[in-house]
């Protein structure tokens, strides 16, 4: 999974991406950025881990990528090439204000500055999709993807974003292509000045996420710069001192799980214990594809079994005596937190 940090000049990007890579990016440069990968801590796989004493261990991995604006517009085509690269856009919006960094002419307006990130999104798509009707109008084609790109320069047009547009798995399939930005997962990410870390400022923002079921992180980029410093243990205890319940990158990794709906299974032995992220509503068959294709192509059945209840048992074979330890077939929708182990014949 691949996170894009976006917004305005100003908003606290920088700040923000420090505190997530711990002050050591990789890689970047220009408009694309710094680029640094994040373990995605899960105790559940510690667990299984000590229980397995596996030779490798693997947790999953986001990738976390600093996306600049345009100089002199928020988005020109070199930015949208960008933010086409990936999976979910987390856009940095600005709630502090300071003696080197005074509030705005107008005051400090987050909701505002998402509905123009959105206009401007909503905007450089309707460009996309008006562009290719209009080159298929001049060609005589018709068919589905003119059919659902005409239903998309609609929606558009009244300011409304793909992600909001009702589609079919069909229709989804037709527009992948495309990689509408204003299509996107989203996080919004409010960075608030130190001394509202204890508050909930700017509630308006909060509900409007909220109405468009777009997960929100409140947190001081300053602050998090400052604890990604620390020792871990330092770290625990500053987050306690400051009355931070999650640090950023624990805030972010959630959203970004929520805003793409993932899941995540996992597969144990003595050679590995692996963490994997998939969408939810995948079936045994996908999961098993995800491992590995040979999985998919000759799958028989899953056995599968919740962490929490493998934990109780104490073992695989203990949980095989007691029954807990289910077989389940293709169509079977895995949920998060399970152990899954594919039977299969190639």
């Amino acid at each position: 999974m691949k996170v894009g940090i976006f917004g305005n000049a100003g908003a606290g990007k920088s700040t923000l991406f420090r505190a997530l890579s711990g002050g050591e990016p990789h890689g970047g440069g220009g408009k694309q950025g710094a680029v640094c990968t994040i373990k995605v801590p899960d105790d559940r796989v510690d667990r299984l881990a000590a229980a397995y004493r596996p030779k490798k261990t693997t947790h999953i991995s986001i990738v976390f990528a600093e996306i600049d604006p345009g100089e002199t517009s928020l988005l020109p085509p070199e930015t949208v090439v960008h933010l086409k690269q990936v999976d979910v856009l987390a856009l940095v919006l600005r709630g502090f204000a300071d003696d080197f960094h005074p509030a705005p002419p107008g005051g400090l307006n987050p909701l505002g500055e998402f509905r123009s990130i959105e206009s401007d999104l909503v905007l450089s798509d309707y460009l996309v999709a008006q562009k290719r009707i209009e080159r298929m109008t001049k060609e005589g084609r018709r068919g589905a993807e003119w059919s659902v790109l005409h239903r998309v320069n609609e929606s558009l047009e009244n300011g409304v974003p793909v992600r909001e547009l009702p589609l079919s798995e069909e229709e989804r399939r037709i527009l992948s292509g495309f990689r509408f930005v204003s299509q996107m997962p989203q996080i919004l990410v409010l960075n608030i000045g130190e001394e509202a870390i204890r508050a909930e400022p700017f509630p308006e923002l909060a509900e409007a996420a909220s109405s468009k079921g777009i997960p929100m992180v409140r947190l001081c980029a300053r602050v998090e710069e400052e604890i990604s410093r620390l020792s871990v243990d330092e770290q625990a205890e500053f987050l306690r001192e400051m009355g931070i319940a999650r640090g950023a990158r624990d805030q972010l990794v959630r959203g970004a799980f929520e805003a793409m709906r993932f899941i995540c299974f996992f597969t144990v032995g003595e050679d590995e214990v692996r963490a994997w992220n998939v969408p939810g509503g995948t079936t045994a068959l996908g999961a098993a594809g995800k491992i590995h294709t040979d999985f998919e192509k000759g799958f028989i059945r899953a056995e599968v079994i919740g962490c929490e209840e493998f934990f109780r048992c104490g073992s695989m074979a203990n949980a095989k005596t007691e029954g807990a330890l289910r077989v389940e077939g293709k169509e079977y929708v895995v949920r998060d937190g399970e152990i899954v182990h594919v039977r299969f014949n190639v």
